[in-house]
């Protein structure tokens, strides 16, 4: 198999989630587990472009909700 970004010939590829390119592990950026089964991978090219760097940052990210009600400190 050959990378779509740099032309290497690979054994095992990667594929880049917001472009859907074939990568080497090379070209590959940065990576994320977002769930136990689920991975993100982000390529040189996308993470050079705002938009998609951000949103790979933002995904998989877990918000914690404060309840309602009283606070209690503790001093």
């Amino acid at each position: 198999m050959l990378c779509e970004r740099c032309g290497k010939e690979v054994y095992k590829n990667e594929v880049c989630n917001y472009c859907k390119k074939k990568l080497c592990f090379n070209c590959v950026k940065s990576s994320r587990r977002v769930t136990k089964t689920n991975r993100i991978v982000i390529c040189k090219d996308c993470w050079g472009k705002i938009t998609k760097r951000k949103q790979f940052k933002s995904e998989g990210r877990v918000e914690v909700k404060q309840e309602e009600g009283p606070s209690y400190r503790r001093y």
